[in-house]
C-alpha cells in the first residue's frame, strides 16, 4: 500500500530553517545521528519521551483530572487510542467482522430460502377497519382450509394439462391512424406472435388442455386440444365464415331499439339459463324470442372462430361486425377483450390489441392424496421450473425478435409472461444493482481524493460498508425485530452519504489542526482537540438525523417503521465507527503513512520520528506565529465565500432570490395532489412497463377479464389482535373469531340465493358489478349446493344453470352436510370452463372446515378494480363506497336470517392500500413537521441559542418546501413513493446546517468572524458532502427500477438544496441580524 506524499492537501507541513545557525545545527544533527527513515525507535518510548518533556514544559497539574480526562486535558479514551492504535484498530476489525458472522449464522441462515427480508405483503394499519374485516376473512379461510384438509378432503387427482399454470400475454400497437385491423400486414404481423407457439410441436406437451366437461369420458386415447388463445384473431382466422350471415347480424344491430330489447331481455335471451321473474317483467314474449333467435344465429357464428383458418376476404366486415358486436351485453364477450376502449361504431380504429396463450400444468396426472404441503409445493415448483427452462430454450429469442420495433412497420409488439416475468425483473435489478455500484465506487474515489491516503480511503468505505451488517445485528439480534422491509435496503444509500460526510468532518479537523500551535505539543493533545470538535458535531447531526429517522414510528405501517428504527441504527453504528475505527486508522496514518511512502499497516517498518505533528509545530514557530497557508478550497471558503456572504449587496440578491424561489416552491407545493392512475413499478418506455400501461389504461373492462372479488361473509367475528406486533413477529396477524349464533338454516339459504340473484341481475349494479354476457359475475355456492341437494351431482349443468331445481324443496337440512359435503367439494362447478372443482371454486367463500359450516359468503368481482397491481386512492375509494352501501343492503336482506352481522371485504389487499396510500400522506406531512419540531429542540439544546436553532429549522423547511415543489414541477403525483421520500427528508436536509451551526456558535469574535471561522473549519468539509451524495445520486436516475430512479432524483435535490440553504441561507440570515452571542458557559447564550 502506497501513500501519496505530494497530495496538496495531506495534512503535511515541513519545517523550513530559519537561519544559518538552524541550517548549521540540522547538517551537525545529520552527522550525529542516523537517518530518520532508517533508524526508528520503538513506538512506546518515542511516546514516553514526549509526554516526559511536555510535562516537564506544561506542568503535571496544569488541568484538573476527571473521568474522562487527564491532568493535561487530553481525553483518556484518545489517549489510549494514540498510543496502541494497531491493538485497537484490529480490535475493531475482529469485533466487526465477528458480528457480521454472527449476523449470517443467526439472521441469513435460519431465514426462509435464505432471504432475510420480510415479504412486502399484508402491509396495513392494524387497527384500521379495513384491516381487520381482511384479516377477519382471510385468517378465518386459511384456519378452515387448514382444518379441511386434516381431516382427510385435500386429496385428489389432477389431470395433465388440466390446470392454469402461466400466462402469455401479447400486447400490440399500431403505428398507423387506421388502427391495428385496418390492414392485412398488421392483422399478420399480430398472427406471427401467437404462431411462434401455435406452430410448434412441442407447444402441446404445455399448453393448457382444454377438456371436456365429463371427465368420466375421458382416457389415454382422448385426444385433447390446446385451449385456443383469447384474441380477436380468432374471428379474424375463423375456420368458417358466411358473408351473408354476418351482413344480416350487423343490419339487426345497426338498429338502435333492437340493440335497446336485446340488452333489457338479457340473460333470458338464453334458454339454457335462468331468467329470475323480475327481469322477464321487463319484455315481452315477442322480445324474448327475438333475442333468442338472433342469439342462436349468433352462436352459430362465433362457434367457428377458432384461429384456424385462412384470413378472411373482408376484413373491414369483421371489424364492423365487431364494433355492433360490443353493443349488446350478451355478444360483447365474443369480441371485447381485444379492442381498446375507443373502438365503437363510429370509431372502427382499434390502435391498440392484446391476447393471451394459456399454459397448464401439471404435466403429468397427480394424485395430491398422501402428499404433504410441503411436497405439493415442491413438485408445482419443479412445474414451474420445466415450464420456464422450456420457454427460454424456445421461444424467448423469437419472442424478442417479435417484439424488435423493426420486424414490423405498422406495430409494436410487447409481451410479458408470468413464467419468466420473475427472471426479466431479477436482470432489471441487477442491472440497477451496478449503476449504484458506479455510486459507491465514486464515493470510494472521492474519499480517496480528500484523504489523500489509499488506506483511509479503505478503512473509510469499510466502516461505511460494514456499518449495515452491524446495524442489523442490533436490529435483529439485540432489538430482536423480526420484520425486515425491503425498504431497508435505502440505508445503504444513506450511509453511504451521510458516513463520506462524518469521514470529511473528522479528516478536515485534523488537517486544521496543524495550523493550531496550542494543541500541538504531542498527538494526543492534538487527537483530542480533533476528537472533542468533531466528535460534538458529528453527535449533534447524527442524533438529529436518528430523531428524524425515528419519527416514522409515527406511521402504523410496519414497513416504514422498520426503516425508520433500522436507518437510526444505521446512522448511529456509522457514527460509533467514525470516532472508533477511523479515529484509530487516522492515528496509523500519522503514525506511519502520511509524509512518506509505506507499505503495510502494522508491519515493523515502525512510526515516523519526527512526527508529522512535530513537523507542523516546527513550521509554525520557523513562521514566527503568522498563520500557516491552508489548502485552495479552504482558502476559498474562508476568503471568497465568506466574504461574499458578508456583504450587503450580496445578502440583499440572495434574499430576492431564496424568497423568490420559496413562493414559488410554496405554490407548487400546494399543488400537489394524490395519484389518479396506477403507480409504475419500471420506466415508462421500458417494454414491460408499456406493455402494462397500455393493459391498465388503454381497454374497457372486458368479459374475460378478471375483476377483484368483493366477498360478503356472515359467521365470522372480527380478529382479535390481542398481542399483536408485527415488527417482533412479522407473521402473527391475530387469531380468527367466529359468531357462535351463526345459522345456516332454510330461510337464510333462502336469503344468501336471494341476495345472489339480485347481484346477479339488478340493473342498478351495473358499472359496480362486472358482468359477462349480461350477468353479474358472482360467486354463490349456494347456488350450486342446492342443485346439488336436489339431483345428487352436477353432471348436467344445464338442468344447473336452467335452475329447474328451484321448483323443488331445495333447501339444506344442517345435519346432512357432514355426509354430503366431501363429495360436494370434488364436484366439478357448472360456472367454469377449465375443469375446476366446487372446493376451489368457493375456496374462500365456503367455510366448511370438515365438520362444521363456520361461515358462508357471496362474492362479486367489481367492475373497475382487478386483482392486479396497485390502483390509486380516488378510484379504490370511489368503489369502496359503493361497496359499503351494498353491504348495507346486504345485511337487510341476509343478516336477520343467518344471525349475525356482515363483513365486507376484498381478499387482494385493495382496499386496505387504499387506506395505506391515505396513511403515506399523513405520514408525510407529520414525519416532515416532526422531525424539523426535533433538529430545533435538538439544535437549541446543544447550541443553547435560540435564534441558531430557529434560522437552522428554517433551513430545513426550506429545503422541504423546495423538494416538494420541485417534486410537482417534475409532475410527480403523490404516491406511496413520493410520500415515503418526503417523510424521510429532515432526516436528510439536517446534516449541513447543524454542521454549520455548530460551529459558527462554538467559534469566537463578532458575527462576521465567526461567520468567516465556520466557513473556513467547514466549509470544505460541508461541500466534500454534498458532491459525494449529489454526484453518487446521479446513476440511480438511470434506473429502471422507479423507486430507485425516484429515490436518486429526491437524494440529489434534498443535498443540493439542504447544501445551497444551509452555505447561503442560514449564514446569510446569521450574517444580516448579527445577534450577538454570550460567553460560553451560561445556560442562555442569546
Amino acid at each position: 500500500m502506497h501513500e501519496s506524499d505530494d497530495f496538496v492537501d495531506n495534512g503535511e507541513v515541513t519545517a523550513p530553517p530559519n537561519s544559518q545557525e538552524d541550517e548549521k545545527k540540522e547538517v551537525d544533527d545529520t552527522d550525529a545521528a542516523p537517518d530518520v527513515e532508517k533508524a526508528v525507535l520503538p513506538y512506546d518510548a518515542i511516546q514516553n519521551s514526549k509526554r516526559d518533556d511536555v510535562a516537564e514544559t506544561t506542568g503535571e497539574n496544569s488541568f484538573k483530572k476527571s473521568c474522562w480526562s487527564d491532568s493535561r486535558g487530553n481525553l483518556k479514551v484518545v489517549n489510549l487510542v494514540v498510543r496502541n492504535p494497531c491493538k485497537i484498530f484490529w480490535l475493531i476489525i475482529v469485533i466487526v467482522m465477528a458480528l457480521t458472522f454472527m449476523l449470517n449464522v443467526l439472521v441469513f441462515r435460519k431465514a426462509e430460502d435464505g432471504n432475510p427480508f420480510t415479504l412486502p405483503t399484508n402491509e396495513f394499519d392494524l387497527v384500521d377497519e379495513r384491516s381487520i374485516q381482511y384479516d377477519s376473512l382471510r385468517l378465518a379461510s386459511d384456519q378452515v382450509k387448514g382444518a379441511r384438509n386434516a381431516a382427510g378432503m385435500k386429496g385428489k387427482t389432477t389431470l395433465k394439462q388440466s390446470q392454469l399454470e402461466a400466462i402469455q400475454y401479447w400486447v400490440f400497437e399500431a403505428s398507423t391512424p387506421s388502427g391495428l385491423f385496418g390492414d392485412e400486414q398488421s392483422i399478420q404481423g399480430m398472427k406471427d406472435a401467437y404462431d411462434i407457439f401455435l406452430n410448434d410441436a412441442g407447444y402441446k406437451d404445455y399448453c393448457l388442455y382444454n377438456y371436456p366437461r365429463n371427465l368420466a369420458l375421458v382416457t389415454e386415447n382422448t385426444t385433447v386440444e390446446c385451449t385456443p388463445p383469447l384474441t380477436p384473431l380468432l374471428m379474424y382466422y375463423a375456420s368458417y365464415w358466411n358473408p351473408e350471415v354476418v351482413d344480416e347480424v350487423i343490419g339487426e344491430l345497426k338498429d338502435p331499439a333492437k340493440v335497446e330489447v336485446l340488452n333489457r331481455v338479457g340473460v333470458c335471451a338464453n334458454p339454457l339459463a335462468f331468467c329470475p321473474p323480475q327481469v322477464a317483467e321487463t319484455f315481452t314474449p315477442q322480445e324474448q324470442l327475438y333475442a333468442i333467435q338472433l342469439g342462436m344465429k349468433v352462436l352459430n357464428m362465433t362457434s367457428s372462430w377458432d384461429m384456424k383458418g385462412d384470413l378472411v376476404d373482408n376484413i373491414t366486415q369483421a371489424t364492423e361486425l365487431a364494433s355492433y358486436l360490443v353493443l349488446v351485453d350478451a355478444y360483447a364477450g365474443a369480441v371485447d377483450f381485444g379492442f381498446d376502449q375507443t373502438f365503437s361504431v363510429e370509431n372502427p380504429a382499434s390502435q391498440y390489441s392484446r391476447g393471451i396463450l394459456f399454459w397448464g400444468g401439471p404435466y403429468n396426472n397427480r394424485n395430491t392424496s398422501g402428499l404433504s404441503e410441503e411436497q405439493a409445493k415442491e413438485a408445482n415448483k419443479a412445474d414451474d421450473e420445466k415450464l420456464k427452462k422450456y420457454i427460454l430454450d424456445n421461444y424467448l429469442e423469437k419472442m424478442d425478435e417479435q417484439s424488435d420495433p423493426e420486424t414490423h412497420a405498422s406495430l409494436n409488439s410487447y409481451y410479458f409472461m408470468t413464467a419468466i416475468i420473475g427472471d426479466v425483473i431479477l436482470d432489471i435489478v441487477t442491472q440497477d444493482g451496478l449503476l449504484a455500484l458506479f455510486s459507491f465506487a465514486f464515493v470510494f474515489c472521492w474519499i480517496r481524493l480528500n484523504t489523500g491516503s489509499w488506506f483511509l480511503a479503505f478503512v473509510g468505505f469499510f466502516e461505511i460498508f460494514f456499518s449495515i451488517p452491524v446495524a442489523w445485528f442490533l436490529f435483529t439480534v439485540v432489538f430482536q425485530i423480526k420484520y425486515f422491509s425491503t425498504l431497508n435496503t435505502l440505508a445503504l444509500f444513506i450511509v453511504a452519504a451521510i458516513g463520506a460526510d462524518d469521514i470529511f468532518i473528522f479528516m478536515d479537523a485534523y488537517k486544521q489542526s496543524q495550523y493550531h500551535l496550542d494543541i500541538l505539543t504531542d498527538l494526543e493533545t492534538r487527537m483530542s482537540w480533533v476528537y472533542r470538535r468533531t466528535g460534538t458535531a458529528m453527535a449533534i447531526t447524527s442524533a438529529t438525523t436518528c430523531a428524524a429517522f425515528l419519527c416514522t414510528l409515527i406511521t402504523p405501517l410496519s414497513s416504514i417503521q422498520s426503516f425508520g428504527i433500522f436507518a437510526a441504527c444505521v446512522i448511529l453504528i456509522d457514527y460509533v465507527l467514525v470516532m472508533t475505527l477511523f479515529c484509530t486508522a487516522v492515528v496509523i496514518f500519522h503514525d506511519r503513512f502520511e509524509s512518506r511512502a509505506k507499505c503495510g499497516c502494522c508491519c515493523p517498518c515502525g512510526v515516523q520520528n519526527p512526527s508529522v505533528t512535530e513537523n507542523a509545530k516546527a513550521a509554525i514557530e520557523a513562521n514566527d506565529g503568522d498563520e500557516m497557508k491552508r489548502d485552495r478550497v479552504s482558502e476559498f471558503f474562508r476568503t471568497k465565500v465568506s466574504s461574499f456572504v458578508q456583504k450587503p449587496l450580496a445578502r440583499l440578491v440572495l434574499a430576492v432570490v431564496f424568497l423568490s424561489w420559496v413562493s414559488v416552491s410554496i405554490w407548487q407545493a400546494t399543488k400537489i395532489e394524490p395519484t389518479k392512475e396506477n403507480e409504475q413499478f419500471l420506466d415508462e418506455n421500458h417494454p414491460l412497463q408499456k406493455s402494462i400501461s397500455i393493459l391498465d389504461k388503454e381497454f374497457p373492462t372486458a368479459n374475460d377479464d378478471l375483476g377483484m372479488k368483493v366477498y360478503f361473509a356472515w359467521g365470522l367475528g372480527l380478529v382479535d389482535r390481542s398481542g399483536v406486533n408485527r415488527l417482533l413477529d412479522p407473521e402473527n396477524f391475530g387469531v380468527p373469531t367466529f359468531e357462535s349464533n351463526f345459522d345456516f338454516n332454510e330461510q337464510c339459504q333462502v336469503e344468501l340465493l336471494s341476495f345472489s340473484d339480485k347481484l346477479k341481475t339488478d340493473n342498478k349494479y351495473r358499472g359496480l358489478i362486472k358482468r359477462k354476457n349480461g350477468v353479474g359475475q358472482v360467486y354463490s355456492f349456494i347456488e350450486e349446493l342446492a342443485a346439488f341437494n336436489v339431483y345428487g351431482n352436477l353432471n348436467n349443468c344445464t338442468e344447473v344453470k336452467k335452475g329447474d331445481w328451484r321448483s323443488a324443496d331445495w333447501q339444506i337440512d344442517t345435519s346432512d352436510l357432514p355426509e354430503m359435503m366431501p363429495k360436494f367439494l370434488k364436484e366439478k362447478t357448472c360456472f367454469a370452463d377449465d375443469g375446476e372443482t366446487v372446493g376451489s371454486r368457493y375456496s374462500k367463500e365456503l367455510g366448511w372446515d370438515g365438520n362444521t359450516l363456520k361461515y358462508a359468503a357471496v362474492s362479486a368481482e367489481s367492475d373497475k378494480l382487478d386483482p392486479f397491481g396497485q390502483d390509486s386512492e380516488f378510484l379504490t375509494r370511489k368503489e369502496y363506497d359503493q361497496f359499503i352501501l351494498l353491504a348495507e343492503e346486504a345485511e337487510e336482506l341476509v343478516s336477520v336470517q343467518c344471525s349475525g352481522s356482515v363483513i365486507m371485504t376484498d381478499l387482494d389487499e385493495k382496499f386496505v392500500f387504499m387506506n395505506n396510500q391515505s396513511i403515506y400522506v399523513q405520514t408525510a406531512i407529520q414525519s416532515a413537521i416532526l422531525g424539523v419540531c426535533i433538529a430545533f429542540v435538538v439544535l437549541l439544546i446543544s447550541t443553547r441559542v435560540f435564534h441558531i436553532a430557529l434560522f437552522a429549522s428554517l433551513s430545513i423547511m426550506c429545503v422541504l418546501i423546495s423538494v416538494v415543489g420541485t417534486m410537482v414541477m417534475l409532475g410527480w403525483y403523490l404516491g406511496s413513493i413520493e410520500s415515503i421520500l418526503i417523510g424521510i427528508i429532515a432526516g436528510f436536509s439536517v446534516d449541513y446546517v447543524v454542521h454549520l451551526a455548530h460551529a459558527y456558535e462554538i467559534a469566537s469574535g463578532d458575527t462576521y468572524e465567526r461567520i468567516t471561522e465556520a466557513f473556513g473549519d467547514l466549509g470544505i468539509s460541508v461541500f466534500n458532502g454534498m458532491i459525494t451524495s449529489v454526484v453518487a445520486s446521479i446513476p440511480l436516475f438511470f434506473c429502471q427500477l422507479q423507486f430507485f430512479a425516484k429515490f436518486g432524483t429526491f437524494l440529489c435535490l434534498t443535498i443540493a438544496f439542504s447544501w445551497v440553504f444551509a452555505n447561503f441561507g442560514f449564514m446569510s440570515l446569521l450574517a444580516q441580524l448579527k445577534i450577538p452571542l454570550n460567553e460560553k458557559g451560561k445556560l442562555c447564550r442569546l
